[in-house]
């Protein structure tokens, strides 16, 4: 008497064709790993059906018995489930960004400095920084740049910021230069770190209006010559020197650090409003809606 483990033989040729499929599929480029995971239980089935048949007429003269090797039946199936999830991982992309995620590395880059000389006929100069931390400083030069540098989590050495137009949006309308600052890129689904630190060159002699959100900015007015505007509701701080001729005015803002006159509550959320003068006070710094407004 004849015993046949009917199983046994289905789990070699199961294991040999879903080999050779995902073998296709990743040299080829081929093939729906999800409709082979759908058809793959409706396999096995067939291939056990098979392997009985073939059994039974390979034996019809003999006495046979037939036992399932139900230990290979549910190897086969976990095996194949498993390869299966894997290569629909893979066509999904979750697997290389997996990867992605256990090869980024910490790294400080530099912005592409950018640089706007072209300012003939331009009186004013109206800045939105966005979350982007700035440092804003006056300067004898007769152009506006703006350079620094920034970190990231990057992956094979991959700068997230290879041009200027990657975090900086400048356009010239009549007699006024709009500049926005975008957030710095990031991957998709990592939680990955990034911060900044930049340094933005106004000329001395041009007004500007900077709008910021929750970003930190320090002020150095060195030689100011024109009237400048801040509304944010991040933390401001402004530097000045000895040889400072400006006057600082607050409004709408929550604390004031240095030797502010004229403070006074605004309303019942707490918010203040005062002012500073260096020097003559020539010119004037107006900071509204901070969070805090130190004057160093």
């Amino acid at each position: 008497m004849r015993t046949w483990r009917v199983g046994s033989f289905s789990m070699g040729a199961s294991l040999l064709l879903l080999g050779v499929f995902l073998l296709l599929s990743q040299v080829f480029k081929w093939g729906d790993p999800a409709l082979a995971l759908l058809s793959w239980w409706p396999f096995i089935f067939i291939v056990l059906g098979v392997e009985i048949i073939v059994y039974l007429a390979r034996h019809k003269q003999e006495k046979a018995t037939i036992q399932y090797d139900f230990i290979s039946i549910i190897f086969i199936a976990v095996l194949g489930t498993c390869g299966l999830v894997m290569a629909m991982l893979s066509a999904s992309g979750l697997l290389e960004l997996a990867g992605n995620v256990v090869k980024a590395e910490a790294r400080t880059a530099d912005l592409p400095a950018y640089e706007e000389t072209a300012l003939s006929g331009v009186d004013r100069i109206v800045v939105d920084s966005g979350t982007f931390p700035l440092t804003i400083e006056s300067t004898d030069a007769k152009a506006v740049s703006l350079f620094g540098t920034y970190e990231a989590e990057t992956i094979n050495d991959k700068n997230l910021i290879e041009n200027v137009s990657d975090y900086i949006l400048a356009e010239k309308k009549g007699d006024t230069l709009f500049i926005k600052l975008k957030e710095l890129p990031r991957q998709r689904f990592i939680n990955s770190y990034h911060d900044a630190d930049a340094t933005l060159l106004i000329p001395a002699g041009k007004k500007l209006e900077l709008k910021g959100s929750d970003g930190n900015l320090a002020v150095a007015p060195r030689g100011l010559k024109s009237n400048w505007a801040i509304d944010t509701p991040g933390w401001v701080k402004i530097e000045t020197d000895e040889k400072s001729n400006i006057k600082v005015e607050a409004n709408n803002v929550h604390d004031l650090e240095g030797a502010w006159k004229g403070i006074k509550d605004v309303n019942e959320e707490g918010l203040k409003s005062g002012h500073i003068s260096f020097g003559k006070g020539t010119n004037t710094i107006t900071v509204n809606h901070a969070n805090m407004v130190e004057v160093d």
